[in-house]
């Protein structure tokens, strides 16, 4: 699949299915995501370099923040509708 660039890094989606999304996510160091939430899907976060999880509800607010001067790398999975709509953002 191919790679999706952002400000704050890249994703790639590695499989996908109904009612399910993988994707791998790279932030850049000192980089954020957009602060977020779904109303039809999850995510489950699973941090590659400490094999930290993170499991982040229908409806919650969300954001990925790398405070570190090192690239983060994560696998993200999706259950539910996994459609960029879904995404709401909030005004900063």
């Amino acid at each position: 699949m191919k790679k999706v660039i952002k400000k704050w890094g890249w994703y790639k989606v590695l499989a996908k299915g109904n009612g399910f999304k993988v994707k791998v996510l790279y932030l850049k160091p000192f980089a954020k995501t957009s602060l977020q939430r779904h109303k039809f899907r999850s995510e489950t976060w699973v941090f590659l370099d400490s094999q930290e999880v993170k499991i982040v509800g229908r409806h919650k607010w969300h954001r990925l923040s790398n405070s570190s001067n090192k690239g983060l790398k994560l696998v993200e999975v999706q259950i539910g509708i996994c459609q960029e709509r879904d995404i709401e953002r909030q005004k900063e």
